[in-house]
């Protein structure tokens, strides 16, 4: 016969077998939540990570546009002191340039497809460098950029950035492609680059290890090198 406790005893349909819950306990216990609030109470420290997360977010956001404000008021400044003939000359000038430095890597890039000698084809914007011969990829590579910055510090220091357009290699070392103009394509100390976390020097490349060791035995002085 069962007694009045059993006959209040309410059966949750998830539970097991004679796995009972008293209804005047509540819902105390049951990892399911029923909103934001018993969420917030369960994961304090994922609310509070997330939470930091957002403001530095914000706050880099809220920076980038504070200094773009800055960079926008310099610009203006600059333009206002000039006359009206030199800022037509200026804006010439810098469209003309513009259109010179599109047009060279169009060009690096179609002389790379059209080369039928053996050749490197380095793709700076998607990271790859690829080894090939009349528009034929006979081993494709991933690649990482040094940064682009001056060599001394000051107004007048010049400026190291990564190539573009059409070079030859200079020499061949152990570990490193040498070009005309002191730039390099090295390799890293790991057999894939992005296991290396050493800085490459401003205005380099490297790859794998494993990748420099294939393509070495086909590299020569003279050899054409296409940045683009």
């Amino acid at each position: 016969m069962a007694s009045n406790n059993d006959k209040d005893a309410v059966i949750d349909p998830l539970d097991g077998p004679g796995d009972r819950r008293d209804p005047e306990k509540g819902r105390e216990g049951d990892r399911r939540r029923a909103g934001w609030r018993d969420f917030r109470r369960a994961y304090p420290g994922f609310i509070l990570t997330l939470m930091i997360g957002l403001i530095a977010i914000l706050s880099l956001d809220a920076y980038l546009m504070h200094k773009r404000r800055l960079y926008d008021a310099e610009v203006s400044r600059l333009r206002g002191a000039m006359t009206q003939a030199e800022r037509d000359k200026t804006d010439a000038i810098v469209a003309a340039e513009d259109n010179k430095a599109r047009i060279a890597l169009e060009l690096a890039k179609r002389q790379a497809k059209m080369e039928k000698a053996l050749h490197l084809a380095v793709s700076v914007d998607s990271g790859r460098i690829y080894l090939e011969r009349e528009g034929a990829v006979l081993r494709e590579m991933a690649a990482m950029f040094g940064p682009e910055k001056g060599v001394t510090p000051g107004a007048d220091s010049v400026p190291v950035v990564i190539p573009r357009g059409e070079f030859n290699v200079a020499r061949v070392e152990d570990n490193r492609i040498v070009l005309e103009g002191g730039n390099a394509i090295e390799a890293s100390q790991a057999s894939v680059a992005s296991a290396d976390t050493s800085p490459i020097p401003p205005g380099n490349v490297r790859i794998g290890k494993t990748d420099m060791d294939a393509i070495k035995p086909n590299l020569t002085p003279g050899m054409r090198v296409y940045f683009y």
